[in-house]
C-alpha cells in the first residue's frame, strides 16, 4: 500500500473516533434506535369502537384477546354426528392430473426372491399351489419365460432377508437359488 493512502485511513478512523458519540456506537446502549422498533410487551387489547352516531366516552370499551384467557374458559362439549357429508374440493385440474398420474404408475423396487421352481406350466401351478399351502405368510409369484414359467417367493429388500427365507425353504425345495429383481412396495 501507499503511504499516503495509510496516512489517510490512520486519519479518517482517528476523525469518526473523536466526532462520535459512543453511545450511537455501541448498538446495546438503552437508547438504541432499534429498540424503538420492538414493543415492549405484547399487544393483545382490541378497541371496539360503536356506530359514530352514537359515540361517546362511556360506549367505548375494551375486550381482552389473551390465549391464556381462553384456555380457563370451559368450553362446551360438541355432540357427536353420525351421518353420511360430502366435500366439495375446488382446485385446477393440472393438480388433479398430477394426482392421478402418480397414483397410475406403480413403483417398483430392487430387491430380491427366491426363486423355486423353473418348469413347464403344469408343474409351476402345481409347485405355486403348493407352496401357498405349506407357507401362507410368503407371497408366491409365477412369471412367464416363454415356454417355461419361474416360481419366485417373497419380495426381500436386502439380500440378508433373503438368504435366511432360502435357508427354510432350501429343505422343502432343493433347487432353490436367490434372484435380485423388481419387488412389490410394502404396504403401509
Amino acid at each position: 500500500m501507499n503511504k499516503h493512502v495509510r496516512l489517510l485511513i490512520i486519519l479518517t478512523s482517528i476523525t469518526l473516533g473523536l466526532f462520535t458519540e459512543p453511545v450511537s456506537v455501541c448498538a446495546q446502549g438503552e437508547s438504541s434506535w432499534w429498540m424503538k422498533i420492538f414493543r415492549a410487551e405484547c399487544d393483545t387489547t382490541q378497541v371496539v369502537i360503536p356506530d359514530s352516531s352514537t359515540t361517546n366516552k362511556d360506549d367505548l370499551f375494551e375486550n381482552q384477546l389473551d390465549s391464556i384467557e381462553l384456555l380457563n374458559e370451559e368450553l362446551p362439549v360438541l355432540k357427536k354426528r353420525l351421518g353420511i357429508g360430502s366435500i366439495q374440493i375446488y382446485m385446477d385440474s393440472s393438480i388433479m392430473d398430477i394426482n392421478v398420474s402418480s397414483m397410475a404408475t406403480v413403483k417398483s423396487l430392487k430387491g430380491y426372491r427366491v426363486q423355486i421352481h423353473f418348469g413347464d406350466l403344469e408343474s409351476a401351478r402345481s409347485v405355486r399351489a403348493k407352496c401357498r399351502w405349506q407357507i401362507p405368510n410368503q407371497k408366491v409369484y409365477m412369471e412367464s419365460i416363454a415356454p417355461n414359467y419361474i416360481v419366485s417367493v417373497g419380495n426381500f429388500r436386502d439380500r440378508w432377508g433373503a438368504e435366511f427365507a432360502l435357508e427354510s425353504l432350501e429343505k422343502l425345495y432343493p433347487t432353490a437359488v436367490i434372484v435380485p429383481t423388481d419387488i412389490e412396495l410394502p404396504k403401509l
